[in-house]
């Protein structure tokens, strides 16, 4: 039996990590939406990497079921030439109804492409493990496209355990590593805030599709569910490198736990390009 295909498209923004390491630093995102092996079941998912800031695209757009704009250290309100066009590429996906996943930089690029506005966060940085609070009803939403549940409106008890494969959320709260400075301030008037943390008030963003109601186009986590620990500390450890104050840095790294909500967002992305 000829399994379906999920077509990814996952647009690398980031150079001096892709310089590093573009394989690894590639597979933590292809890794990530195949749900590290879970997610392969029934289906085949196929991606491959385009580069942003070499201003690479798919030929046909459209021929793609989503699309994955990673994290970066650029700043979404730079003006670049490939972040002025990438945001281009980003509201004709949007006016098309094209699924998009933003995370972190991703996350902010989206806002600003489609009329929302970034900026420095004068609470200073965001570093390490951060506990977000959902907002009630994207708490639901996530509930159940968790369990590829069709009723937005679902109010099920909520707990981040996957029994008998139903994956729920404790509390209304998720867990992530976070590693940034610039945040969200203003969020695209058709778009609603996931949740908040003490020091960003937009942790995320959702958008209804507006072609197909009750589903939804595009998602976004300022936070990053597809590093792992590993990853997390090393990149926090590396902002001495750009003179982050040692302090910062120490009481970020005191945050961090081995495991975030990585497998559950895993879990939540791949459905969300699903439906």
């Amino acid at each position: 039996m000829i399994k379906p295909t999920l077509k990814i498209a996952i647009i690398v923004t980031d150079e001096s990590l892709e310089y590093l390491n573009k394989e690894d630093f590639f597979k933590l995102y292809d890794n990530f939406i195949r749900g590290y092996g879970e997610n392969e079941h029934d289906i085949e998912i196929i991606t491959q990497r385009f580069s942003s800031f070499d201003k690479e695209w798919p030929t046909d757009p459209f021929l793609w079921d989503g699309y994955i704009i990673t994290g970066s250290v650029a700043n979404a309100y730079d003006q670049d030439e490939w972040i002025l066009l990438l945001k281009q590429r980003i509201v004709e996906l949007a006016n098309n109804d094209i699924k998009i996943f933003g995370v972190c930089f991703g996350h902010q690029i989206i806002a600003e492409a489609l009329g929302g506005k970034c900026e420095k966060n004068q609470k200073g940085w965001e570093i390490g493990q951060t506990t977000i609070k959902l907002e009630k009803n994207v708490s639901n939403v996530f509930s159940n496209l968790l369990n590829n549940n069709n009723n937005n409106n679902n109010n099920n008890n909520n707990n981040n355990n996957n029994n008998n494969n139903n994956f729920e959320i404790i509390d209304d709260e998720i867990s992530l590593y976070q590693i940034h400075q610039d945040h969200v301030t203003i969020i695209p008037n058709d778009m609603i805030s996931i949740g908040t943390t003490e020091k960003s008030n937009v942790q995320g963003m959702l958008r209804e599709s507006k072609s197909k109601p009750g589903t939804f186009n595009i998602l976004s986590f300022q936070g990053h569910p597809e590093f792992d620990y590993n990853f997390i500390h090393l990149l926090i450890v590396d902002l001495k490198s750009i003179n982050v104050d040692q302090e910062i840095i120490e009481n970020g790294l005191k945050t961090l736990q081995k495991t975030s909500d990585q497998q559950l967002i895993s879990k939540l992305v791949f459905n969300f390009f699903k439906k």
